[in-house]
């Protein structure tokens, strides 16, 4: 009997009122017995379509050869929902993958028509589902392995719909189901009086629906979804072979509880309405509460800084109202220029100490937000850091490529300041574009026939230090941060005044502005430190220095740290010499003794560390997943071959426990470039794999006996400590993550020393910068999370940071990038949100640089300076060496495109780059979702103020009282419940989702503290389905 035939026989005795036939007929459709499935090596990841997709981030925790799956799980969102909104459950937890279906019309599929109804939407979910169910169905390789449904609201319909055609052509069931705010589906969401207002009067609908989040729906989506939501089945429509756990709303019925109470507080719903504008707010105002009290909280919400902000209250004729006056039900609001960037109202400003790279960064999260109450300190005369101002040379580079570390780095700065992906280069010297074109000022290259930089390949995709500050600096004068930031002054005092983990604590910070010896003080609620990791040379005086007779020198810090060395002084040209270490700087420094005339270099390390060439760099940035480390090793070997290196499996960082499980740890980062290899190849660099055991004149004494002689310069890059004053400024114990001493109100972040990983994202701060400054301003502004957390005991679990046992000499605030990955897993697990917050990062990233380093001018611009440095060395440094094509061809390219595809189809990219939908999806889905969260986040900041005060201490809500006089005659009229009730259902119906499952199967109803629009957000929902999926899991079902 097929699905045709079955369907019409069921239609076909219900319509008779055959109930024993139609329990005969469920009888005959039971599911297989199929094998009991063992996961040696886990469950391969589900095939995806456009019906099930995948972000960036979620394909590269699938490509984690760490990662063992042992369940899936289909999720089926509720209305007006999409794919976007449930990122955050690709990635957690790790034994469990996860799939959100994406509705025709919705999300990813915004432009595709809505299904025509409920079965035709449960036909297209499962034509998404049917590859990843050939794959445990009888027969198949993975026959028997478990799967789970989750459904909110609509979703509950979808998936039964769903379920029961899984049942009929495979004859198999889910492991588990879960239903999430819906009662069982022969109860539709609305009345017949309900269903009519849906097609006549849907805007009335929608605001008794949700009369909170209102704003935020679209009314097409939502009517629409709500169509779905009135399609009713019978129980005997599907019976479901497995456990059943249904989770219910329970701060719904607070609604209906308030309409019934009586309440010592009366609530009105008052509209305030901005000045000239059409834009209004909706928000609960206690009866009698004065004027005052509303002007200054919604002045702490939404004024750009609160400070500055003349925020005044009028009648609706424009008329003033005075301070102490009550607040009427409707007025104007004069000197607030929107409701759509509200933020947590701190008493004090938030401090950022630190203006490099991730400072601006920080403070222009701040600022996109429109939240202007920030200040900021460094002890420099222009932002840019310690790492830029001091630590770099003027010859320094950004070695990665400027898309990974432009100062632009973010979905919001595409529609923001001058808007675009990043900084392009092509086109008009104007804006962001300047700072990756061709410069000709200080840094550019000294020799050959280009004196600016970009080696006539017409951009520059590595900029120079000048420009990169300079780049910082547009960027401050973009957003609007330079007014607040106090160049040339110290932080060189705190005091925390109140209890260290009070609400109500905040911060004095002593600071001395420019030559004065006296300090001046700063009050903040919040603080940002970033000392930086560049500043600090480790020295060390080697035996002999002063019979040298040559030049030493420091390829790095501060100029009082042992001596800067100096390259364009005139004595480098046909100069022999050595650099000590070989980090990222031993590189650089490698790079600007060839630049100026060099005739050899010996690079003197304990370890030869792995050298990254630019091409797989630019790769690996490229790529929207996570590159593997074998794919790595792989697109080095003909950089390698070109230069004369080994084999790069043959390095020391090389953990291999087979071709495609691979792990690369060293202590240093890659030093990132072409001119290591093109220059060793020339013969100008040699390496040494020993130690330095003392100077003699113009004689270099290695620890193997072998002397390098006639030498004129030592560099010394031995690596960066940490800046003590900072550990002495916090009095700092320990860290917690990020937490100055368990204190999340104190945050501090530094690069991690060292590297250590299986798959490669970025090797640049630039994407980890956009993600930390995101995390941390959410975090900061959704305090009521952070709380939530420690009282579920994160700060107990999370690991420690302390003093360094085996390097005493580096700071506390120091930490490696092991411990930096220990402590950011932890927070994932504690705010799973917050994967919503980073968007689509993979996907984002692919596109900017795909738009500022297209393929082919990135490999012509390569090769360009490839070209450029031998025939520099031909003519400048006293070699000759026959011509030595780049190593990276087209084809080689090419075939990279290929076997990444291969390897991960998920997210398929291509030589020409993404098209330009692709481009604006990754934009605009962001941007939707990012505004929807500033408009939830109004409410929750609204309860949590002084308006709402009375109403928490009574346990109430505010919005629900002064709601019940409007809303809930609506809901009592439109909603499904009774006619007495202004639910969604009756909650006796949800008991009957038991007529839906076999008696041989387990049913729950739990609930939870969460209304309908915030439920599947809940961390005890994810906990609770977490723990009845782990029961379920194919774990189980390995050998004890």
């Amino acid at each position: 009997m097929d699905f045709d035939d079955l369907d019409a026989e069921i239609d076909a005795r219900i319509e008779a009122g055959d109930v024993e036939g139609l329990g005969a007929l469920a009888a005959t459709i039971g599911k297989k017995q199929l094998k009991t499935f063992v996961p040696t090596e886990g469950m391969k990841p589900m095939p995806r379509n456009k019906a099930l997709p995948l972000s960036g981030e979620g394909a590269s925790s699938l490509q984690d050869p760490e990662r063992r799956i042992y369940l899936r799980s289909f999720l089926f969102y509720g209305p007006g929902s999409s794919f976007e909104t449930y990122k955050f459950v690709e990635t957690f937890p790790g034994w469990m993958e996860m799939a959100v279906y994406e509705y025709p019309g919705h999300g990813t599929r915004a432009e595709e028509p809505f299904a025509a109804d409920l079965e035709a939407l449960g036909e297209d979910a499962f034509e998404a589902l049917k590859p990843a169910m050939d794959q445990v169905c009888e027969g198949a390789e993975m026959e028997g392995a478990p799967f789970m449904f989750i459904g909110h609201s609509t979703g509950a319909q979808v998936l039964t719909e769903v379920a029961k055609k899984i049942l009929l052509q495979y004859g198999m069931a889910p492991s588990l189901v879960v239903m999430v705010d819906r009662a069982p589906l022969q109860y539709p969401l609305l009345s017949e009086e309900g269903k009519a207002a849906l097609e006549n009067n849907c805007e009335d609908l929608l605001k008794a629906y949700d009369f909170s989040n209102f704003s935020q729906m679209d009314p097409k989506v939502w009517q629409n979804d709500l169509r779905y939501a009135c399609e009713e089945r019978d129980p005997f429509f599907h019976k479901f072979e497995c456990d059943m756990l249904v989770l219910t709303a329970d701060k719904n019925k607070e609604l209906d509880e308030a309409a019934k109470r009586k309440v010592t507080t009366n609530y009105n719903l008052v509209t305030l309405k901005i000045e000239d504008t059409d834009e209004q707010l909706q928000l609960p105002v206690e009866e009698g509460m004065s004027v005052k009290v509303l002007k200054e909280t919604i002045t702490g919400i939404f004024a750009y800084r609160k400070d500055a902000a003349k925020v005044t209250v009028l009648t609706t004729e424009k008329g003033p109202l005075k301070d102490d006056e009550a607040m009427p039900t409707d007025a104007i609001v004069s000197g607030l220029t929107d409701f759509k960037h509200p933020r947590y109202p701190w008493p004090h400003v938030t401090a950022i100490i630190g203006a490099g790279f991730q400072g601006v960064k920080t403070a222009m999260q701040y600022m996109v937000h429109h939240n202007e109450n920030i200040i900021m300190f460094d002890r420099h005369d222009q932002c840019g850091g310690d790492a830029w101002h001091n630590a770099a040379t003027k010859h320094s580079r950004i070695q990665t490529d400027f898309g990974a570390f432009n100062i632009w780095f973010g979905h919001e700065y595409n529609w923001t300041g001058d808007k675009g992906f990043g900084s392009i280069g092509t086109g008009p010297p104007v804006g962001r574009n300047v700072f990756a074109q061709p410069f000709s000022g200080e840094g550019a290259p000294p020799h050959g026939p280009f004196k600016e930089t970009g080696a006539g390949s017409g951009v520059d995709y590595h900029p120079v230090r000048r420009q990169v500050l300079d780049a910082m600096h547009h960027a401050c004068d973009e957003y609007g941060i330079t007014k607040y930031v106090k160049f040339e002054s110290d932080v060189v005092g705190l005091q925390i005044v109140g209890k260290e983990d009070a609400h109500e604590r905040y911060y004095k910070l002593s600071v001395k502005e420019g030559k004065t010896s006296s300090s001046k003080s700063y009050t903040c609620s919040v603080i940002y430190h970033y000392p930086g990791a560049y500043d600090v040379n480790r020295q060390i005086d080697y035996p002999g220095e002063s019979n040298f007779g040559g030049k030493i020198g420091y390829g790095m810090g501060h100029d009082n740290q042992g001596g800067k060395f100096c390259w364009d002084d005139g004595n480098m040209k046909g100069a022999r010499g050595a650099i000590v270490g070989n980090g990222a700087f031993s590189i650089e420094n490698v790079r600007s003794c060839c630049e100026y005339g060099a005739s050899k270099v010996y690079l003197i390390t304990r370890r030869k560390s792995l050298a990254c060439p630019r091409m797989p760099c630019w790769f690996c940035h490229q790529g929207p997943i996570p590159t593997p480390a074998w794919f790595l090793l792989d697109m080095f070997k003909p950089m390698y071959q070109a230069g004369g290196f080994e084999d790069p499996y043959d390095f020391y960082a090389v953990i291999k426990a087979g071709h495609e499980n691979v792990t690369i740890s060293q202590s240093s980062r890659f030093g990132i470039g072409d001119v290591t290899f093109i220059s060793h190849a020339f013969g100008i660099l040699e390496y040494r794999v020993t130690v330095l055991e003392r100077l003699q004149p113009k004689t270099l004494i290695l620890k193997t006996g072998e002397k390098l002689e006639n030498c004129q310069f030592l560099i010394k890059a031995l690596g960066l400590l940490g800046d003590p004053r900072v550990d002495k400024l916090h009095a700092m114990t320990h860290r917690l993550g990020n937490f100055i001493n368990g204190d999340w109100r104190r945050v501090i972040s530094a690069d991690a020393t060292g590297m250590h990983a299986a798959n490669f994202t970025t090797f640049s701060a630039g994407p980890g910068a956009c993600s930390m400054a995101k995390q941390w301003y959410y975090l900061h502004n959704h305090p009521w999370e952070m709380y939530s957390a420690m009282d579920q005991g994160m700060l107990k679990i999370m690991p420690k940071h302390v003093l360094s046992n085996t390097q005493p000499d580096q700071t506390i605030y120091m930490a490696n990038v092991q411990y930096e990955m220990a402590a950011g897993g932890m927070m994932g697990q504690y705010f799973p949100t917050l994967g919503r917050v980073m968007g689509d990062e993979g996907t984002y990233k692919h596109c900017l640089l795909m738009s500022m380093h297209p393929t082919s001018k990135f490999l012509e611009y390569c090769r360009k300076d490839w070209d450029r440095y031998q025939q520099m060395f031909n003519e400048n440094n006293g070699v000759t060496h026959e011509y030595i094509p780049y190593p990276y061809t087209d084809e080689i390219v090419q075939g990279w495109f290929k076997l990444y595809n291969e390897k991960f189809p998920f997210v398929p990219v291509k030589w020409e780059g993404p098209d330009e939908g692709l481009k604006d999806w990754v934009i605009s889905t962001f941007r939707t979702d990012w505004e929807r969260r500033q408009q939830e986040h109004i409410p929750l900041l609204i309860n949590e103020s002084p308006l709402c005060e009375k109403a928490k201490q009574e346990g109430t809500d505010a919005y629900m009282t002064a709601c019940v006089a409007t809303v809930v005659p609506k809901r009592k009229k439109y909603m499904g419940s009774s006619p007495d009730c202004a639910l969604d259902f009756n909650l006796s119906a949800y008991g009957e989702w038991n007529l839906w499952i076999d008696s041989d199967h387990t049913f729950c109803i739990e609930g939870v503290p969460a209304k309908s629009f915030d439920i599947m957000g809940n961390q005890e929902v994810w906990g609770k389905v977490i723990g009845w999926a782990e029961a379920k899991s194919s774990v189980h079902n390995l050998p004890k």
